[in-house]
């Protein structure tokens, strides 16, 4: 009964019922209690601490984590343990105790790396760049996230790819070196373009406008955020349980809006609105170009980009889409469905959702005919 609870908690969760989910879940927990079920007892803390985020009430979810990390451990859980180290770091962060979030993050690397938890130590080691990134340390910070940008790359997972390639730009740009940047953020579109995702490109631009903001090109900024705006998400919160939840800094969404507010008090009410409207009218890539001046519409260079970015979009055979790829690799490398959904942090459902359309397009009817294609088509 407990189990059925949490996952009831769990699917209003993910769209946003707050009062249905605390309902579920604290019912959960109590029954979990009373049988003595430490397994779903530290999964319902897990959830509750992950709600008590949403609400900004980090001391609820920092007391509430680490109970469910001491059952994971009495328990060996050792994967759900490096996630419960991955959020208790992010909240220390988020409380201003830099000291003990990396401590918890690099003990939590350390368990994922021993057993071999390769996602784990990706995220892991991003999210030590992201610490070091806000402190301003850029050596420390870029090391530990082309190193994790690497363990991405070897799984093929895009959306966190394109994450980590977004930050990179953002350490190129900070240094100066606007040509790397802006290779780097182009990239980091170009993977979200092929996902369809407009809030990621969105965030994107927002991270890109509080940097160049805080190098005093203001204008440029407000251009950035125009663009992003025209995408949808770049204003929104991010709710504990979407995909970014791993690639956005607690509070930062309030950061973004003190330093908009900033901004637009340093230009003028009139400036700030023309320089978001002409962003507005440009694409990702035109606003990284802007860097501040006026929008121009140039149709030769629309198009030679629009060229450039067909050329650089990879084809996939007998229609397979970006998404379909990232699943056929790992499923001909052996992994169940469940352990596919949590590489690409979706649902088993959705894999096999796509399990069933490559299955159609390539007229196969398993999953060893489908490692067999993957093996003939150097997929991996």
């Amino acid at each position: 009964m407990a189990a059925s609870l949490l996952w009831l908690g769990w699917l209003p969760l993910t769209h946003g019922n707050d009062d249905e989910v605390r309902f579920l879940l604290e019912e959960s927990r109590a029954l979990a209690r009373d049988v003595g079920d430490k397994r779903n007892l530290a999964y319902l803390l897990h959830f509750l601490g992950m709600a008590a985020i949403d609400q900004d009430n980090y001391a609820e979810a920092r007391s509430l984590l680490e109970e469910s990390q001491r059952y994971y451990r009495e328990l060996g859980n050792k994967e759900d343990l490096v996630w419960s180290f991955l959020y208790l770091g992010q909240l220390f962060f988020a409380q201003g105790n830099a000291a003990r979030a990396y401590t918890l993050v690099e003990e939590g690397l350390e368990l994922a790396r021993g057993t071999n938890y390769k996602i784990g130590s990706a995220c892991l080691l991003y999210l030590l760049g992201r610490f070091a990134l806000a402190q301003g340390e850029l050596t420390r910070a870029q090391s530990w996230l082309e190193e994790s940008l690497a363990v991405f790359e070897a799984l093929w997972l895009q959306p966190n790819i394109a994450q980590v390639l977004s930050r990179l730009a953002g350490i190129a740009l900070v240094r100066g070196d606007r040509a790397k940047a802006s290779t780097l953020c182009e990239r980091s579109i170009a993977l979200f373009r092929q996902m369809d995702d407009q809030e990621s490109m969105a965030l994107c631009l927002q991270e890109w406008g509080g940097i160049v903001a805080r190098r005093g090109e203001t204008v440029w900024a407000a251009q950035l955020w125009g663009a992003a705006g025209t995408l949808g998400g770049a204003t929104q919160s991010l709710r504990p349980f979407d995909l970014f939840t791993l690639f956005t800094m607690l509070g930062e969404h309030a950061d973004y809006e003190r330093l908009r507010a900033a901004v637009r008090a340093e230009l003028g009410e009139q400036a700030f609105a023309q320089a978001w409207d002409e962003g507005r009218t440009m694409t990702p890539e035109q606003a990284i170009a802007a860097q501040g001046q006026p929008m121009i519409p140039d149709p030769t260079r629309t198009q030679a980009r629009s060229n450039r970015q067909k050329c650089l979009s990879p084809t996939y055979p007998y229609g397979l889409t970006g998404r379909e790829i990232e699943v056929l690799r790992l499923v001909a490398r052996g992994l169940s469905d469940a352990q596919v959904a949590e590489a690409l942090v979706i649902s088993p459902r959705t894999v096999n959702a796509h399990l069933r359309s490559i299955y159609s397009k390539l007229n196969i009817t398993s999953r060893n005919a489908a490692t067999h294609f993957a093996i003939e088509q150097h997929l991996i």
